[in-house]
């Protein structure tokens, strides 16, 4: 057999060969140092690159275990810290998600309509421990591409979602719509500026009252008085907000919509969750948790823009003519809505809807008067009103309402529906106040109208024998909120039909 030399071999021209072991084989840590001291003698001979080779080969399975190691401890926890961003840079169609948006992402079927029981899931998954801001808007946007917006006043809150989403590369694929309500600080229409040119990838969608652009604040209010919002806050706030809001959500469509809600701004929001289903969409609230001073501190540690009012004072920024700075100690919002006494009723009032006709009716030319519609109602005037109410042979129920009242158009839809699951169980009338007054016989029968929209259930007169139509009918008021599902539990509670 013809002999070669190696550098490892040992000796000149011989291959090593293993001896056969006196007394037993030996152990494996024998073999090791053997087989390393045969390397080490062989080595001697060799040159410097013939030592390194040497002590390779005879380290191999060692190297090997290290390396193996070390590739999985990278692979499980270098790697994924380092290419999170990237990835959550493409959670819409990207790799894995982090643990907590991909459990939530698990939890629900989010082909399906959004509902309480939904959102409470929801909530819980996102809102676990070691879960944060990011999970939740990754989520979003892994569970809803292309269906995500963030409805935003450009307030610290929605500024920190702004950077968030920026900086995990979402920004681009999250619209930011903001309502323009014509009577805005100056010093937020500069903020919006700032922060188009701070975020060049941020996608603004701006909304304004229906009719009017930017920068016809004077318009709205030779339209419609620059003392609406005095007289009739919520009327004003259905022109500025509420109108706006539900337009875009027609147009754009969102199966999720981003807010900057916290529960420390206190007031009806100190329950608020983090997850809400609402019309079949859910509405997430990333910072629910978060504190005034932590969404500060966000703010100064990353740079993100601000508005300048915040420097003089104002701890929550609305509209010009009615918010202020605040003091010390007082609530976050508490310098919003100023003079708007209304801004926590239901329906509006007597005295200043009386005003407000006044004041609709004083103006020259011809007035567009908007619509409530109600498909199903008997439209009820002065001169009809003995014959459909007083004189009613079914169980009716009527509605006091005016078409320049706020509450009463927010009101409609919730009476629409209402009045087409009754069917012909009841008869629905209305009776609209801007028009007209109520008659007398009305006022005799006891229909006392201090607010709008105000709601009744007539129930026909138990007449005596020979006596038809003498008797006056049962009235009873709607007292509730004025919303189709607990109008509907009190209607079958007082007529005795099936819960709707």
């Amino acid at each position: 057999q013809a002999s070669r030399d190696t550098p490892c071999s040992g000796g000149a021209g011989r291959l090593m060969k293993r001896r056969p072991d006196s007394g037993g084989s030996r152990s494996p840590e024998r073999r090791w140092h053997s087989a390393t001291a045969s390397t080490d003698a062989g080595a001697a001979h060799a040159g410097p690159l013939g030592k390194m080779l040497c002590a390779l080969r005879a380290n191999a399975r060692r190297f090997l275990v290290v390396a193996a190691i070390a590739f999985g401890f990278f692979m499980l926890y270098a790697l994924p810290q380092q290419a999170l961003p990237a990835f959550r840079g493409t959670a819409a169609s990207g790799p894995a998600l982090p643990r907590c948006a991909a459990a939530a992402l698990a939890s629900v079927d989010v082909a399906a309509d959004a509902t309480a029981a939904r959102a409470d899931i929801l909530s819980r998954r996102l809102g676990g421990e070691g879960c944060g801001v990011d999970d939740v808007l990754l989520w979003a946007v892994k569970a809803f591409p292309g269906q995500t917006v963030q409805f935003s006043s450009f307030g610290p809150s929605g500024m920190v979602i702004i950077d968030r989403l920026a900086t995990l590369g979402l920004l681009e694929k999250v619209p930011v719509v903001f309502i323009d309500t014509l009577h805005l600080f100056r010093e937020t229409h500069d903020l919006v500026r700032n922060a188009s040119n701070h975020y060049p990838a941020m996608k603004l969608a701006t909304f304004y009252p229906k009719g009017y652009t930017a920068g016809q604040g004077y318009k709205f209010d030779v339209m419609n008085g620059d003392d609406l919002w005095t007289l009739d806050f919520v009327r004003y706030t259905y022109l500025t907000k509420v109108e706006p809001t539900a337009r875009a959500l027609l147009e754009l469509h969102p199966r999720v919509w981003i807010t900057g809600r916290r529960r420390s701004q206190g007031g009806e929001r100190g329950a608020l969750p983090l997850v809400e289903a609402e019309e079949g969409r859910y509405k997430i609230n990333p910072l629910v948790a978060w504190t005034s001073k932590e969404v500060w501190k966000y703010i100064r540690e990353h740079g993100v823009p601000y508005n300048a009012l915040h420097d003089r004072g104002y701890a929550s920024i609305g509209d010009s003519m009615n918010t202020r700075p605040t003091e010390e100690g007082e609530p976050e919002r508490a310098g919003r809505f100023m003079y708007s006494d209304e801004k926590n009723r239901t329906e509006c009032g007597m005295h200043s809807h009386e005003a407000r006709i006044e004041a609709f009716k004083a103006k020259p030319g011809e007035q567009n008067l908007p619509v409530v519609a109600c498909e199903g109602c008997i439209d009820v005037t002065p001169d009809t009103f003995a014959e459909f109410v007083l004189q009613t042979t079914s169980d009716l129920l009527l509605e006091f309402y005016s078409p320049i009242c706020g509450h009463c158009q927010e009101f409609g839809p919730h009476f629409q529906e209402v009045v087409s699951k009754l069917g012909k169980r009841v008869v629905a009338a209305r009776f609209d106040m801007f028009s007209y007054k109520i008659p007398p016989v009305g006022a005799d029968a006891g229909f006392d109208i201090t607010g709008y929209p105000s709601v009744w259930l007539v129930r026909p007169a138990a007449s005596a024998a020979g006596s038809a139509g003498a008797a006056l009918p049962s009235l009873l008021q709607y007292e509730g909120t004025k919303e189709a599902r607990p109008l509907l539990g009190w209607l079958a509670r007082n007529l005795g039909l099936p819960d709707t």
